[in-house]
């Protein structure tokens, strides 16, 4: 493995420079990401965080499919193995994917049949970030961030020893997931180690693989009903950690060996094998400034390859050997405050083999930004900026020719508004412009992809990416009522597509449906609510209801067609008892006939998703064990998410029971 650290400076904490809420001062803001006070969550009034039993009743196998029911996210569903966030109709290279706010550095945007290499069962917590974060984290945030939590770094000191055991078993895949994470710490010294498995079979669906239109227009002698052929899932996760206290900080270190092999769902007889490890190295000094309050460094570097298989052979290589490093220096003086950075990511691509579509590149980006605000009574502002160099080497070769390079310069900016009515109530509006090169992936594709079943084209004539984005946001919190509304509208100028162009390709005897990247001056615009609203009490339980509603709608400005899968509006109801230790909760989302389909595209049908669970947990001295029971899609309802590629072949999981046990001491 090429090692590359580059110390980069980067802003992972503050305030979102695109909403504010109701807490006022930023001593009380470190980064997104790592444990409690480490957490944007107050800030912006479009963040969801999903941890404790939260977590636990929405974990899925992938992360797309842990979040997809969030207001404004969806999944790529690309089976159950591989799907990615889908942030107000934006995903790809348009959703910046963190784990513990440093990026995955792995090959996901690189396809859809790629998965991340994360296991939800050994993640803390789960934070997203809805609307333009480019600022913060990049040009590649512009539609939104997905921070996954881990506690392998220690930031605070906890003396003593600690165990978290869990396993479950669930019946669509007839699996069985364990984990186990335990921490100890002694003389201001943490550590940490963590592992889990998966064994899953195929996923169980109702009815027919392929939808009734499929079936009609391509008619086959046996259809496959009642599961997904070569849907299968086998994981193995092991990680350590340990981290040094100080009285002005800390420094800390982890590894994490991830290792996954699953069925791509496209080709019954291709499956991927993925391996990736992944050192992060933290640290925070709190110096005696008048100035500087504190200095956060942070470093991850992966080494990440994954081979497809047909019938066992291997027919591609993946790999991404990189890092990203972040430096923050947070300041205040008076009212006046916020955070300064640079930031660096460095990885080198390669693709190899008979399938290879992607040539080998090196890819460098160099940020530098600010943020700050000042408040001012009831108002407070902000403005920010940042500037990005994105260089992408593009190696010779015999499929892809001479070798190339392409240079860009991105400029990013925001101005914000917060007017707070009182404690419990306020409006934020924002605006911001953000610029995104093209990725290697749209300049320079050239060749079938067997696991997705296309041919992809790139254009090395692709300019920069241009948005502007605004957004009001009025969010209320009361002891009985938490509330959240955001409209939002984003402009693109020359925003990149990958759209079917209606021919086919014939590689090696197979035809392949060809997709080129193009550029079109589009417009995304729509609304997420949310809101949980105390009830009162039922023999001494509380009772609580949950709303969610989201809305999106994406366009071609220049021709009024609509943009390909975009998300139906979707509205979901759900109602939690709890009393003492258990609780129990019913929900349903109902997702409406997606009538608003782009020229080459087919309608999906509305369906409705009911799940309900249960939750109860002993508790003694110094232990805990809670058993928990969910069925979801109870009424086994064949649903197929139009946001997927793979809606007419690969429909949402039938009726699943989870059962499992988790145990704390």
């Amino acid at each position: 493995m090429k090692v590359s650290i580059i110390p980069v400076l980067g802003l992972t904490s503050i305030l979102s420079p695109f909403a504010f809420a109701d807490t006022t001062r930023l001593s009380d803001i470190q980064v997104i990401g790592h444990q409690s006070g480490q957490s944007l969550v107050d800030f912006i009034p479009s963040v969801t965080t999903i941890k404790g039993k939260e977590l636990q009743k929405k974990r899925q196998t992938s992360l797309g499919d842990t979040l997809s029911q969030e207001a404004g996210v969806t999944s790529t569903q690309f089976g159950p193995s591989a799907s990615r966030p889908v942030i107000r109709g934006l995903d790809g290279d348009r959703i910046r994917i963190l784990q513990n706010s440093l990026g995955t550095l792995d090959a996901s945007t690189q396809s859809l049949d790629h998965a991340i290499p994360v296991d939800t069962l050994t993640v803390d917590q789960i934070e997203i970030v809805r609307g333009p974060m480019s600022l913060l984290y990049g040009s590649s945030a512009v539609g939104g961030v997905v921070n996954i939590v881990t506690n392998r770094i220690h930031s605070e000191y906890e003396a003593g020893f600690s165990t978290q055991i869990l396993s479950q078993g669930e019946t669509a895949n007839n699996g069985l997931s364990n984990a186990v994470q335990m921490n100890y710490g002694k003389n201001n010294w943490m550590f940490h180690i963590d592992g889990s498995t998966r064994n899953l079979g195929d996923q169980k669906i109702p009815k027919y693989s392929r939808s009734s239109k499929k079936r009609e227009s391509d008619p086959v002698a046996k259809e496959v009903k009642n599961k997904i052929p070569n849907s299968y899932n086998q994981q193995d996760n092991m990680a350590l950690g340990v981290s040094k206290i100080f009285s002005k900080g800390y420094i800390g270190a982890s590894f994490n060996h991830y290792n996954t092999s699953y069925g791509t769902v496209v080709e019954d007889e291709v499956n991927i094998d993925m391996i990736q490890n992944r050192f992060e190295l933290h640290g925070e000094y709190r110096p005696d400034s008048a100035i500087f309050r504190k200095i956060k460094f942070k470093s991850a570097q992966s080494d990440y390859q994954h081979k497809e298989l047909e019938s066992g052979d291997t027919g591609t290589i993946f790999k991404n050997n990189g890092n990203e490093s972040r430096l923050e220096l947070i300041n205040k003086s008076g009212e006046f405050e916020g955070v300064s950075g640079l930031q660096t990511q460095i990885f080198t691509f390669k693709a190899s083999g008979e399938e290879a579509f992607l040539p080998t590149s090196d890819n460098y980006k160099y940020s530098a930004f600010t943020y700050q605000e000042l408040k001012k009574e009831k108002n407070t502002f902000s403005a920010g900026a940042r500037i990005e160099s994105t260089d992408i080497k593009k190696k010779a070769s015999a499929n892809f020719g001479a070798k190339d390079e392409r240079n860009y310069v991105g400029l990013n900016a925001s101005l914000g508004h917060q007017y707070k009515f009182n404690q419990e109530n306020s409006l934020s509006t924002s605006v911001s412009y953000t610029e995104r090169a093209p990725n290697f992936q749209e300049l320079y594709s050239n060749g079938a992809h067997v696991a997705t079943g296309t041919f992809e084209i790139g254009s090395d004539q692709l300019t920069k990416e241009k948005a502007t984005a605004a957004e009001i946001s009025f969010k209320s919190t009361t002891n009985k009522n938490q509330f959240t509304a955001n409209v939002y509208s984003q402009f693109f100028n020359d925003y990149i597509a990958l759209n079917p162009t209606g021919n086919t390709q014939t590689v090696d005897g197979e035809d392949f449906d060809e997709y080129a990247y193009q550029q079109v001056d589009a417009v995304f615009y729509g609304m997420d609510l949310e809101n949980k609203n105390n009830l009162g009490t039922i023999r001494n339980g509380v009772v609580s209801l949950i709303n969610k509603f989201d809305f999106i709608r994406a366009k071609n400005k220049k021709s009024g067609d609509n943009l390909s899968r975009i998300s139906p509006p979707r509205f979901s109801a759900g109602v939690e008892y709890s009393k003492d230790n258990w609780s129990t909760d019913v929900e349903a989302q109902y997702v409406f006939e997606q009538t608003k389909t782009s020229p080459n595209e087919t309608r999906s049908k509305a369906y409705t998703l009911t799940n309900i669970g249960y939750n109860y947990t002993f508790t003694g001295q110094r232990s805990a064990l809670s058993l928990f029971a969910r069925v979801r899609n109870i009424f086994d309802v064949e649903a197929r998410n139009h946001v997927s590629f793979l809606k007419e072949i690969a429909p949402l999981p039938g009726r699943n029971l989870i059962v499992g046990a988790q145990l704390q001491f």
